[in-house]
């Protein structure tokens, strides 16, 4: 109780001191929280929307929040309960790379968010060169990664369908490249063979042990090499790792940019260099005060100016990682 009590104060203080920028067309959102009291029970309350910030304000200041989630979709009535009721107006394109859903797995939080930065490093490259998309926002997830908001107005009305295509093409979820030796008319297999085009271009070696040239590649009926270079090729390497389901989803809720992430204590925060973010400096929300914690398992910990291990009973740690660890499950408030 003391536990929840400690970190209830926390974030009052941070949301009192802060103010949230809201969405664009915040109007037209559907919001959701999950109470800080509910913990840890996972609680949602949905279908709310607000008129103004002042109005956004207000409600989280009177429900101190663990999380605060808001849709993809822009909506006549966001407020209704039903979604058939709302009056889906588009949504935006969302995508979400998460540790968990990578293929390599590591229990070291830093080492997961190294591994999503790559990804998303790799997704907004794609995103850039192949859909020609510029207007896009990169968000650290307050998590083990990386969300992507894209608000290109040609997106804006994409289907389930629609979307699920963007997910095979960034997944490469099973395509079919050659049939009847002639490339097969999809975006998928001209990214694989555009890929292996360039790097035969690029690497000699890779040419001579395959075989081929890149102007085999170009014919419109392959010769037997070339097609027997495509299938010994691992093109695993260029599949994105996205959470299908939510870029599929056209009424997605999403996490806030600028709220807190009440399993971390860390900020959703607008990422406006990859290369130079460090999630667990610049992504911090929380002061430098010594707090006394109880904690229960040895820890290797690495946050904001803090490094080094944890050992488990009662110790002294700077705020923001002592509300890490409480978060995480890893302590307990001591008074």
């Amino acid at each position: 109780m003391l536990t929840k009590l400690y970190l209830k104060k926390k974030f009052e203080e941070y949301y009192s001191k802060n103010n949230i920028k809201l969405p664009r067309e915040f109007r037209k959102r559907e919001f959701a929280f999950v109470p800080l009291e509910s913990l840890p029970d996972f609680v949602m309350h949905r279908h709310i929307s607000f008129s103004s910030e002042t109005d956004f304000r207000a409600y989280v200041l009177s429900n101190i929040p663990a999380h605060i989630y808001f849709s993809s979709a822009y909506y006549e009535r966001p407020a209704e309960n039903r979604m058939e009721d709302k009056g889906w107006l588009g949504a935006d394109l969302i995508f979400d790379i998460d540790a968990d859903h990578l293929p390599v797995k590591t229990k070291s939080f830093e080492k997961s968010l190294e591994m999503a930065k790559r990804e998303i490093k790799k997704l907004t490259a794609i995103l850039r060169a192949d859909f020609g998309i510029r207007d896009m926002k990169i968000y650290f997830s307050g998590g083990r990664g990386y969300h992507v908001h894209v608000h290109d107005e040609d997106f804006l009305l994409l289907g389930s369908a629609e979307r699920r295509e963007v997910v095979d093409y960034l997944r490469l979820n099973s395509p079919r490249i050659v049939v009847d030796g002639r490339i097969v008319d999809s975006n998928a297999a001209r990214r694989i063979l555009n890929y292996l085009r360039r790097k035969i271009e690029s690497d000699e070696t890779l040419a001579k042990k395959l075989k081929i040239s890149a102007a085999d590649l170009k014919k419109e009926k392959l010769p037997k090499k070339a097609i027997r270079a495509i299938e010994k090729f691992d093109y695993s390497a260029l599949s994105v790792y996205i959470d299908a389901p939510v870029t599929a989803d056209i009424k997605r809720l999403i996490r806030l940019p600028g709220s807190i992430h009440g399993k971390t204590g860390l900020r959703v925060t607008e990422v406006e260099d990859i290369d130079s973010f460090d999630p667990l400096k610049d992504a911090v929300a929380f002061g430098e005060d010594e707090v006394s914690v109880k904690v229960a398992k040895k820890v290797s910990l690495k946050i904001g100016n803090f490094e080094g291990r944890v050992y488990p009973g009662r110790v002294k740690l700077p705020e923001y990682a002592a509300v890490f660890l409480i978060c995480r499950g890893v302590a307990s408030y001591e008074s």
